[in-house]
């Protein structure tokens, strides 16, 4: 639903539009543990700009000459995004993210007394002195000036305007108000910008760090305020907590309040995912919009109720982000949730058999058990009724490293027949799925891996990888997932899933 008649109401400066400023590649690397290779910000950067980003932030280019050169490359790539560096007020930064080829510049300067005076040593007159003539400077150089007063939440206000007032007139193009260390509440920030907007007429955005969990709801009070510009990052990722979740912050601006940041929705998943696994930093599962439990459901009663409509228990619907819903199984599910769910792992049950794998399912949850889908298998593999209920089956992967290339091989049982595949590639995940593919071109004719995910838990030695497998053949699109110590046996037994799924609609033919 959407508030947008209530908050218009109350909020007259709500923008009709939102841009969005994707930080991922600048403050996004900025958190600790992440530092990405150049090819690799080029591949986030044209993702950004295929997702419908405004403008990426490309980075911060003297910090070192690697970043200038991948700043550079970007700006080369001619993307439908405009490109901006980050710089100090002065004219060294300036230049160097000028010559990197930018279309903006986002000039930076502190205005709290506590930066001030401990960071900076500088009073607060030879603060705007320098902002006003870094300002002026980088309009000289023909770019657009992005202008923000680093920690102005815990600015002096009337410094602060004066900041603000004083780079409008010298010229800046839009203003930035940043959280710098997540303090703020949302009133803040809504008057924050509203204040800002009215003193000086400039676009402004919002920069919100997530020190107490606020940054979303602070961005978004923000556009409440009138900010037509956010700062976000792909996953929140960012400096100690993170920044604003650009996924977060754009569904709900769309959703509850009917704002379009020209994103495209339905990539938000896959670019959360290659961002996770390029930055190493992985999506916690209850994450909103592209964890892995956003769209995941236990209770028999919710399983019931989405069966029948999807909107009673979930306010969008997964496929909007590029998500899939998913049945979890534990001590409230049906019989349904766990033929479905076994339906997955590639098990053919009937009603009866759901039946009872449940009842087994409910007396381990009742003795305080932790219930997995690993637990679930077994007790299903356990089971000497059920043991052939598999037409699809990996028995067996190995893999072998020679120098920069990885070969994979794979024994499977289709409807007890033992069939061998071979694969290559340029990890153990990749050979797993050409080898495991080429088994089943095969059986079943050339099928395509659509997208793949698959999440490694801390401690791998006690719980196993997971992963899930979207598959297409002849037109129809399955989804399979498996569970292994060796992720990339776990995506062949996803893989494996999916097609004795296939296989039972087939009636059990093999070619």
């Amino acid at each position: 639903m959407s508030w947008k008649d209530v908050v218009r109401g109350e909020y007259l400066s709500l923008p009709e539009r939102v841009q969005v400023f994707d930080t991922t590649l600048r403050d996004g690397e900025q958190t600790p543990g992440v530092s990405l290779r150049r090819d690799e910000k080029v591949a986030i950067a044209g993702s950004l700009a295929e997702l419908g980003v405004a403008v990426i932030e490309a980075g911060y280019p003297a910090v070192s000459k690697g970043e200038f050169e991948s700043v550079r490359e970007v700006s080369r790539l001619g993307l439908g995004s405009k490109v901006c560096a980050l710089a100090r007020c002065d004219r060294r930064d300036i230049d160097q993210a000028v010559d990197a080829g930018v279309d903006w510049v986002h000039v930076f300067i502190a205005t709290s007394e506590i930066h001030m005076t401990h960071k900076l040593k500088m009073t607060p007159e030879q603060v705007y002195q320098t902002a006003i003539e870094s300002v002026e400077y980088a309009r000289s150089r023909g770019v657009g000036v992005h202008f923000s007063c680093e920690d102005a939440t815990r600015s002096e206000r009337s410094f602060l305007l004066k900041v603000y007032k004083g780079a409008a007139e010298a010229g800046a193009h839009s203003l930035d108000i940043p959280d710098t260390v997540g303090v703020a509440i949302p009133l803040v920030m809504r008057e924050l910008a509203r204040s800002v907007k009215a003193a000086t007429g400039l676009p402004v955005a919002v920069h919100c760090h997530d020190d107490m969990g606020l940054a979303t709801a602070n961005t978004i009070a923000g556009v409440e305020g009138g900010a037509e510009i956010v700062h976000v990052t792909i996953n929140g990722i960012g400096e100690r907590a993170g920044n604003a979740s650009l996924e977060e912050v754009v569904v709900a601006l769309k959703y509850l309040y009917g704002i379009d940041c020209g994103i495209d929705l339905k990539k938000l998943a896959s670019v959360s995912r290659m961002v996770a696994n390029l930055t190493g930093m992985q999506v916690q599962k209850n994450k909103a919009i592209v964890g892995d439990h956003a769209f995941s459901h236990e209770s028999g009663i919710h399983v019931h109720g989405i069966i029948n409509n999807p909107y009673t228990y979930e306010p969008i619907m997964p496929e909007v982000v590029g998500k899939r819903r998913k049945i979890v199984i534990g001590k409230h599910s049906g019989t349904h949730a766990v033929l479905e769910v076994l339906k997955q792992h590639g098990f053919e049950l009937n009603f009866e058999e759901g039946k009872r794998v449940l009842s087994k399912v409910k007396d381990y949850a009742d003795r305080g058990l932790r219930l997995t889908e690993h637990l679930l298998l077994r007790l299903v593999r356990d089971d000497p009724r059920l043991i052939s209920t598999q037409p699809f089956e990996v028995v067996s992967l190995t893999v072998e490293v020679d120098n920069d290339e990885v070969f994979s091989e794979v024994e499977v049982l289709v409807r007890g027949e033992s069939m061998r595949g071979s694969g290559k590639g340029k990890s153990s995940i990749l050979a797993s799925i050409e080898a495991i593919s080429s088994v089943i071109s095969k059986v079943l004719g050339p099928i395509e891996v659509v997208e793949y995910s698959i999440y490694v838990p801390p401690n791998p030695d006690r719980y196993p990888a997971e992963a899930e497998a979207l598959v297409k053949f002849n037109g129809v699109t399955l989804v399979g997932r498996g569970l292994a110590h060796d992720p990339s046996l776990a995506i062949a037994m996803a893989i494996g899933g999916a097609v004795s799924q296939a296989l039972t609609e087939k009636g059990g033919e093999v070619t």
